[in-house]
């Protein structure tokens, strides 16, 4: 009888670990089949994205090349301090709607982030200090240049 007992249990052992690696086959056949269904979308995901991407640097790229071409005006290749500030000094002329000086919010958004706590206005020399302060941030290397690869296109 126990002998019997025991092959019972053996077979209900056997039918119950058949049926767990059944189970586990099936998810893992699921699991493969959804992997191979997001490799296959993948690539043509990765493409856009490299697709957007390769534009945006080629946009950027030639923004950059505009913003050489206008302010680097002894054609070096790289812009300096004085270019850099020169160019500011004639962005504050054309903001300054009513050439007194002083650049209020209402004339530009520009101002907002350089303006101190309870001031209405920037002159044009603390416009340039602003601007001094983007130059030497930009200027990764500190040789007093900045070249293609330091300029930030979005700080200007």
């Amino acid at each position: 009888m126990k002998r019997e007992f025991l092959s019972g249990k053996w077979l209900l052992y056997t039918l119950l670990l058949s049926g767990l690696l059944l189970a586990a086959s099936c998810a893992n056949h699921a699991t493969k089949e959804s992997t191979q269904q997001k490799l296959e979308q993948e690539p043509k995901t990765v493409k856009k994205a490299a697709v957007v991407e390769e534009k945006q640097d080629t946009v950027m790229f030639q923004k950059k090349l505009e913003f050489f071409k206008k302010f680097d005006t002894n054609k070096d290749k790289q812009i300096s301090e004085k270019e850099y500030l020169n160019m500011a000094g004639q962005k504050f002329d054309t903001l300054d709607a009513n050439h007194d000086g002083k650049l209020t919010a209402a004339e530009s958004d520009l101002v907002t982030p350089m303006l101190a706590q309870g001031k209405k206005y920037v002159t044009k020399a603390e416009f340039l200090a602003f601007y001094s302060k983007k130059f030497k941030t930009m200027d990764k290397n500190k040789d007093g240049y900045i070249d293609m690869e330091e300029l930030d296109i979005r700080e200007n």
